[in-house]
């Protein structure tokens, strides 16, 4: 799911449609050093397509040092938990599932805020687009 051209007052915002964790880990470096520094949080979202891989001790890890260089670039940080899938396999929702209840989990050990949009978007079809793959956002 790719949330494009959204715009906020003092924020700025970069989408890497497809972007594993080590993706966005290897970006993050430069694009935190370009930001103004009247932004003061970092919201990450990231994930789901680390869970095609099928490999999540190695997404786990990949996690794992995101936090760590997050918690050492000096902003208030969050990460953005995964959101279910619809139509695309009982096995691409409980890797999606598993994902979201360990970065919860994770998230809170390492004292990393951590929006819960699983829950959120769960069960409501009406928020995605109909080919089921894109959120659905009301100007």
């Amino acid at each position: 799911m790719v949330n494009q051209h959204i715009r906020f007052f003092n924020a700025a915002t970069h989408c890497f449609p497809g972007a594993t964790v080590p993706v966005i880990l290897d970006k993050l470096p430069s694009l935190l050093d370009s930001l103004p520094s009247s932004i003061v949080r970092v919201i990450v979202h990231v994930g789901s397509c680390d869970t095609t891989r099928q490999h999540s001790e190695l997404t786990k890890k990949d996690f794992n040092a995101l936090f760590s260089f997050l918690k050492s670039c000096g902003k208030s940080v969050f990460i953005s938990g995964p959101i279910p899938t619809l139509g695309r396999g009982i096995g691409r929702f409980s890797r999606i599932l598993s994902l979201h209840t360990w970065l919860q989990s994770a998230c809170m050990s390492q004292h990393i805020g951590f929006i819960d949009n699983f829950n959120l978007f769960w069960d409501r079809p009406s928020f995605f687009r109909n080919d089921e793959s894109r959120l659905l956002f009301l100007k």
